[in-house]
C-alpha cells in the first residue's frame, strides 16, 4: 500500500480537527465502507501507516508521497 507523509494545507490547517495526525505522520489512504470514493471533491480518508488507526477525512493536497 502506498504511504504518504501528512503535511496539512488549506482547510486542514484552518479547520483542524482533534483526530487529525500531527504534521509529518506517515499515513495511508483507506476507504471506509459506504463512503464516497477517495479523491471525490479532492478529499480522502487516511489511517496511520503503522497502527492502522483511522484519522478521517483530509485534503488530497495534504498528502506528500513518501519515498519507499
Amino acid at each position: 500500500m502506498k504511504k504518504y507523509i501528512y503535511q496539512p494545507v488549506g482547510l486542514d490547517i484552518f479547520d483542524a480537527r482533534p483526530h487529525q495526525p500531527k504534521a509529518g505522520t506517515l499515513v495511508v489512504k483507506c476507504q471506509p465502507a459506504g463512503t464516497p470514493k477517495n479523491g471525490t471533491m479532492k478529499h480522502c480518508f487516511i489511517a496511520d501507516a503503522e497502527t492502522d488507526e483511522f484519522y478521517g477525512l483530509v485534503l488530497v493536497k495534504s498528502l506528500v508521497p513518501a519515498s519507499q
